[in-house]
C-alpha cells in the first residue's frame, strides 16, 4: 500500500504549503497530489526525494469542463512536469448513461497521458452515485485501460469506514485498484485500512499519515 499526501485546501498560504510539505516528507510517502498551483509551487520551492511522485488534479472537483477542455487541462499539468493526473469522472455523461461519451473521454485522456509517459487515474464519487453505477464506470475504465480510482472527491461529508467499504466493494466486483481517501483520526481506523490492504491510501491530513507509522 502506497501512501499519498494531497492538497486541496483553497485557503492554504504558500508558507503553509511549504511547512506542510517539509513535515510530511519526513515520512516514507510515495506521492503528492495537488492542484496545478500547488504542484508548481512545490516543484519550485521544496526539496523532494526523486522517489516521490507528483500528480495534479484535473477538472476537480465538479468535472465541469467538456472533453476537449479536459485534455487542455492535462496538457497544462504535463508542461510543469508531473508523474500522474487524477481526473474527475465526467458526472453528467455517466449519470445520464452516455457511456460512449465517457469512453471517448477516457480514450483521449489515456492516449495523451501515454504519449507523455504519465499515469492516468480517475476520481469517482460514491457519496452521490449508487454502487451499480460506479461498478459500470469502473468496468468502462478498465476496458479503456485505466486501472486506478479514488472513490471520493472529498467534496462531500465522508466517513472512513464507508470509504473503505466502497473501495473494497469496487475492487472485489471489478478488480480495479482503489485508493482509500477518507480522513483518519484514530489508530483503529488505520488498522481497518491496513487490514483491507488497498492499492493506496491518500489523505490531506498529516496526522493521518503519522498514525500509519506509529
Amino acid at each position: 500500500m502506497f501512501i499519498e499526501y494531497y492538497l486541496n485546501n483553497i485557503d492554504d498560504k504558500e508558507i503553509d504549503i511549504k511547512n506542510n510539505i517539509e513535515t510530511v516528507i519526513q515520512y516514507p510517502i510515495s506521492s503528492i497530489l495537488g492542484t496545478i498551483h500547488h504542484i508548481k509551487y512545490i516543484k519550485k520551492n521544496c526539496s523532494l526525494s526523486s522517489q516521490i511522485q507528483l500528480g495534479c488534479f484535473v477538472d476537480y472537483p465538479l468535472a465541469s469542463s467538456d472533453i476537449e477542455r479536459r485534455q487542455d487541462l492535462i496538457v497544462d499539468t504535463i508542461n510543469i512536469g508531473i508523474n500522474f493526473v487524477s481526473v474527475t469522472m465526467p458526472y453528467f455523461n455517466v449519470v445520464n448513461r452516455k457511456y460512449a461519451k465517457f469512453r471517448d473521454d477516457i480514450k483521449k485522456n489515456i492516449a495523451l497521458c501515454n504519449n507523455h509517459n504519465i499515469q492516468l487515474r480517475y476520481i469517482l464519487e460514491y457519496r452521490k452515485f449508487d454502487h451499480q453505477l460506479l461498478i459500470k464506470a469502473c468496468e468502462i475504465l478498465l476496458e479503456c485501460g485505466v486501472n486506478i480510482v479514488y472513490p471520493s472527491t472529498g467534496l462531500f461529508l465522508d466517513n472512513i469506514d464507508d470509504n473503505i467499504i466502497a473501495c473494497a466493494y469496487l475492487n472485489n466486483k471489478t478488480g480495479i485498484n482503489t485508493i482509500v481517501n477518507g480522513n483518519v483520526w484514530k489508530n483503529d481506523q488505520i488498522q481497518h485500512i491496513q487490514k483491507m490492504s488497498p492499492f493506496g491510501f491518500s489523505t490531506n491530513q498529516i496526522e493521518s499519515i503519522k498514525l500509519n507509522y506509529v
